[in-house]
């Protein structure tokens, strides 16, 4: 036997079962989502059951973490993108008086004793000022590495690097392919520091005629 029931729900029972279902689901919904990837957070209680004893306690504990991202900083002469360029001009010296052709001509008598001319270079350029900064927990360190002079000019050591007071060259300071030993600063301190470039003339009048050109790139590492 079976038995049937009908029951036609008034508009106002309609109405509540209607909000019912929505609350139902709603906190339903906020339960899942603290669950799957909300917030949790630490909680504990403290009871005494006679409600007249001691002190009792709860505690929670959070906890804090900071990043700071690692940093470093070099400027070696001009900043953003000039690269400052040195320049030298080799003079030669004829014997025995000595003459040094100082202007472009042609014809022009000389006494001349017959010996080769010897060479030497002009004034050194202004000194570069450099810095650098880093806050690795190591400090930092510099080295560089040089391109060569084309065949027929100067060698990389006929440049030599004298550093002033500060943030020192690595070494060799007479130029290198690359250097072998780096120079070091410390950590969240601004190491500055002066360096002097000069060329050595001894060998100019080995030289060939013409330009030569090298470049050096300095590049600071993080410890």
């Amino acid at each position: 036997m079976v038995y049937k029931t009908t029951h036609q729900f008034t508009f106002w029972e309609f109405v509540m079962f209607t909000r019912s279902s929505v609350a139902l689901k709603a906190a339903t919904a906020l339960t899942l989502a603290m669950i799957a990837g909300g917030a949790m957070a630490e909680s504990q209680y403290g009871y005494d059951s006679t409600g007249t004893g001691s002190a009792v306690t709860a505690q929670a504990k959070v906890n804090l973490k900071v990043t700071v991202p690692k940093l470093i900083l070099l400027r070696v002469g001009s900043t953003n993108t000039t690269v400052d360029e040195l320049a030298w001009t080799a003079s030669l010296s004829i014997p025995a008086v000595p003459t040094t052709p100082s202007a472009s001509a042609n014809n022009v008598n000389v006494d001349w004793s017959g010996a080769a001319p010897t060479g030497s270079t002009s004034a050194n350029p202004a000194a570069l000022s450099v810095y650098a900064w880093t806050n690795s927990s190591g400090g930092g360190s510099l080295s560089y590495a040089a391109t060569a002079f084309a065949a027929g000019g100067p060698t990389l050591s006929a440049i030599s690097v004298t550093a002033g007071a500060g943030l020192a060259h690595p070494t060799p300071t007479a130029l290198a392919g690359t250097s072998t030993a780096p120079a070091t600063f410390a950590r969240n301190t601004l190491a500055t520091g002066s360096w002097t470039y000069s060329l050595s003339g001894t060998g100019a009048a080995g030289w060939a005629a013409g330009s030569y050109t090298s470049t050096v790139t300095y590049t600071a590492t993080s410890i």
